[in-house]
């Protein structure tokens, strides 16, 4: 036993990575769904501020640079597994559904930065956001990254891993 938390997983593991993005994903819905109550009790304060930003900086880059990782690298590997093709597809299109959401709740959390905020509106925005994350999730979790696990070889992970790191070097493709 460690009193020190495990180290995250690098690129030398990248399903590992992968799994611990969606776990950030969660982290950061959590922290969407605690800001209106918060704003409500506190106000705009310094922590609703930080708060926004920082979610505003995960979805506006690394979010996209995740989903480049599953939709140009990973899935193309699974691609021949017939029993994930429906699944892989589904997944594709659920990521321009995220977009869109993002796109809106984005607005939102702009508002909230210039001090603009409107609850209802921001409520109805991050609710189906964090809802069909959550799901969307629970997918990858269960179903793909456990088969992705089964599937790849050694050399398949390292090549994943290797592209994941070098798209973080050039930035996030642009939207589809």
């Amino acid at each position: 036993m460690s009193l020190l938390s495990p180290p995250a997983p690098d690129f030398s593991d990248p399903l590992g990575l992968l799994a611990a993005c969606h776990q950030r994903i969660l982290g950061f819905c959590d922290l969407l769904e605690r800001l209106g109550p918060w704003i409500e009790a506190n106000g705009l304060d310094k922590q609703a501020l930080d708060g926004a930003r920082s979610v505003m900086r995960y979805f506006s880059s690394a979010a996209q640079l995740h989903h480049d990782d599953e939709e140009l690298d990973l899935f193309p590997l699974l691609r021949d597994d017939e029993a994930l093709k429906a699944l892989l597809n589904r997944l594709q299109h659920e990521h321009r559904d995220l977009e869109r959401h993002w796109a809106g709740l984005a607005k939102e959390l702009d508002a909230l930065l210039r001090h603009d905020y409107d609850g209802k509106a921001y409520s109805a925005a991050m609710k189906p956001f964090c809802a069909a994350y959550r799901q969307h999730i629970r997918d990858e979790n269960e179903t793909l990254l456990p088969r992705a696990g089964e599937r790849l070889s050694e050399e398949q992970r390292m090549a994943l891993g290797r592209s994941m790191a070098a798209r973080r070097q050039s930035g996030p493709s642009t939207p589809k």
